[in-house]
């Protein structure tokens, strides 16, 4: 057997081990839920952490565990380079067409974290895993870093940073491709506007980072001749109007993708009631952020977006998160301040914010990760720049590398999370690599 046959076995046989290996750990439902002995993230998560270790020692890594929060696997010698993923999701939601605890179906890989994250990340181990079976040698200490709490507030990766060595460069594969070299800041704000004394209720959405796809509504009185909104359900009841809006998921940092529920709710109401409705209509629905005067671009990250992820009422207040990713160049105190100060509200408090990420063209990394995934898909692509906030922000430089390409349908936080086999054998190539280029002798 020469060099190349020894190459495509390898690299075939790692790619079949991945699937089975992604598989199994999409098979583990890990969004996070009350804190157990093994992880304050759930047992769920626990389990996915200890499945990762397991397979990372039985083929050679050394392990580390960190109390239930985080796995790192490491092997070279050199200075080191992270890899940096989770395996915890968000909720599994409803509307799915297939198994979403991971099956295929037609050449295509369904569930939840197949692109976010955790098939990318195995993807991205198997592809070391091969490379090392070719007798291939590390010339950099490789250090995968699984999270177990990434989608609800990154206390994983914050105990790493205060306990572990921190990698002075990397990678997350947990976004797109070709190389993501800006990311914009992002911020969860938690709104408080004055309720109209005739809205009961209005409840929707349990993240900040999804698109809501289901929220209801309760206002006093009854509209027999009400003007109809496309996803909306009324039915009065003894003088109360119970409203039910249908939307649809996507992910916080590319709302245009899904279609907000809470946008509904506010078109009917506007449409049907008016005045004060109007206005909360014209301030929230939208998706640069226009009505709440925060919208902004700038020439490196483009605009600003904004999504309604969550709201709840009491007996004074409208409560909203909302997910504001800002460009880079634009202080996250600008929007803090625009908020307080331009729609009236009672309060607005941040409570969550990741800063942006920048890192040059001409870097060594990132042209290193494009020169890879130009010569495996032959295309001529350049860095991009988007909204997501990914892993990478916690190193002193790194940038997201994949999963997702151009063109291929986005369904990360989506019903039927999915991408076929042959994405998923273009991303493993495109990590063997990438790794083979900046990783290996």
């Amino acid at each position: 057997m020469d060099s190349m046959d020894i190459k495509n076995s390898a690299a075939d046989a790692a790619f079949e081990e991945a699937v089975k290996s992604a598989l199994a750990l999409i098979g583990r439902n890990s969004v996070q839920s009350a804190p157990c002995a093994e992880s304050p993230f759930g047992r769920g998560v626990a389990q996915c952490l200890a499945a990762v270790a397991e397979d990372a020692r039985a083929h050679g890594f050394t392990v580390g565990e960190g109390d239930g929060y985080y796995v790192w696997a490491e092997i070279g010698q050199g200075d080191l380079f992270g890899i940096l993923g989770h395996v915890d999701t968000v909720p599994i939601g409803e509307g799915w067409t297939a198994e979403p605890l991971g099956e295929i179906k037609d050449g295509v890989m369904y569930g939840r974290g197949v692109l976010d994250d955790k098939g990318p990340m195995i993807l991205a181990l198997y592809a070391v895993y091969s490379l090392i079976a070719e007798g291939r040698k590390p010339k950099r200490r490789i250090r995968f870093i699984f999270g177990g709490n990434e989608e609800s507030g990154w206390k994983c990766i914050e105990r790493y940073l205060q306990k572990e060595e921190i990698p002075p460069e990397g990678i997350s594969p947990d976004a797109d491709f070709p190389v993501i070299n800006c990311e914009k800041g992002v911020a969860h704000i938690e709104l408080k506007l004055k309720k109209p004394a005739d809205l009961l209720s209005m409840r929707g959405g349990d993240r900040a980072n999804v698109v809501m796809p289901l929220c209801k509504a309760s206002i006093d009185g009854s509209y027999p001749d009400a003007a109809q909104v496309r996803g909306v359900a009324a039915e009065e009841k003894n003088g109360v109007t119970e409203l039910t809006a249908i939307g649809k998921a996507a992910h916080g940092s590319t709302p245009r993708e899904g279609d907000n529920a809470a946008w509904k709710i506010l078109q009917w109401l506007a449409l049907n009631v008016g005045g004060e409705y109007v206005g909360l209509r014209d301030m929230l629905c939208d998706d640069n952020g226009k009505g709440l005067g925060i919208d902004c671009r700038d020439e490196k990250s483009g605009a600003l977006t904004c999504n309604i992820g969550i709201i709840n009422t009491d007996s004074e207040k409208i409560t909203l998160t909302l997910d504001i990713r800002h460009p880079v160049s634009v202080p996250r105190s600008n929007i803090e301040a625009k908020l307080k100060t331009a729609c009236g509200a009672v309060g607005a408090e941040t409570v969550a914010f990741h800063d942006p990420l920048y890192v040059p063209q001409d870097d060594e990394l990132v042209r290193g990760l494009l020169s890879a995934y130009n010569e495996c898909t032959g295309e001529h692509a350049s860095p991009i720049s988007v909204g997501g906030a990914t892993y990478a922000r916690a190193l002193p430089k790194a940038v997201a590398f994949g999963p997702i390409f151009p063109r291929q349908a986005n369904t990360i936080h989506m019903p039927d999370e999915r991408a076929s086999l042959t994405d998923l054998r273009r991303t493993f190539d495109i990590y063997r690599a990438a790794f083979a280029a900046l990783l290996f002798e």
